[in-house]
């Protein structure tokens, strides 16, 4: 049998092994002792945020009979569920995306705003740099809004189409925020195919003051981008009244 003093020792051990277990097991300890680069760590959380959607019931189902890797389903599922989200996540993406834009050049943005076959080696580099200089918080935001599209998708979430009247009301409050010649600006650098300082300058503009509007002026801009960024057309006239004999 130990003497007292040696019990005391062995369990003063124990509980240290113990504690240590748990400690090592935080990522970001393992992330320290391991010596993770900063873009290792952003590819790890890239890595388990993918294992965790493809976990996702709604989403898995989705996925079903999708041709591509799971990778690329997943960024088409978040694609085209943007415009499924309801005014709130719209609002939050807005915040989340004005920031990341503000840490790209024009030619990136403007490589994402046309879509992923425009984008290039360089430019994904350049995303996976913005990412690494904000914080480990936004890059949990930015997820979970990925998240909330996917799940819209997956769900077949109803999309409300925004209507030419909604759109003219919010060029008006955009008019009234940021004055008659940006708001005018605004919608010249919104059509695609505007040179990529002015469609970016266009779209950085609507992310960042759309969530400053009153309601629902600024989700009603937020889905215009969404239906391709430019203004829906106006409903047709009504039919002329036939002459009465």
């Amino acid at each position: 049998m130990l003497p007292m003093a040696s019990r005391r020792v062995w369990i003063n051990v124990a509980l240290f092994v113990a504690g240590a277990a748990v400690l090592l097991s935080q990522t970001s300890v393992q992330d320290y002792l391991l010596s993770r680069s900063p873009h290792e760590r952003l590819m790890r959380h890239f890595a388990e945020f993918e294992k965790k959607m493809r976990r996702d019931p709604d989403i898995r189902r989705a996925l079903e009979g999708m041709i591509g890797s799971d990778s690329e389903n997943l960024q088409q599922l978040s694609q085209r569920g943007t415009a499924r989200l309801d005014d709130t996540a719209f609002l939050e993406r807005a915040r989340i995306m004005s920031t990341l834009f503000s840490q790209m050049s024009d030619r990136a943005c403007a490589h994402v705003i046309r879509g992923a076959a425009a984008a290039t080696e360089n430019d994904r580099a350049e995303f996976e740099a913005a990412l690494l200089r904000l914080e480990a918080d936004f890059v949990s935001k930015w997820m979970d809004c990925l998240h909330k599209s996917m799940i819209a998708e997956a769900c077949a979430t109803p999309m409300r189409t925004v209507t030419h009247g909604e759109v003219v009301s919010a060029f008006g409050a955009l008019e009234q925020k940021i004055g008659r010649d940006a708001s005018m600006r605004v919608d010249s650098g919104l059509n695609l195919r505007a040179s990529d300082a002015e469609l970016v300058w266009a779209w950085r503009t609507v992310y960042a003051v759309a969530p400053t509007l009153s309601e629902p002026h600024g989700a009603a801009l937020l889905r215009m981008l969404a239906q391709g960024g430019e203004v829906p057309d106006p409903p047709p006239p009504p039919p002329l009244p036939r002459d009465v004999p």
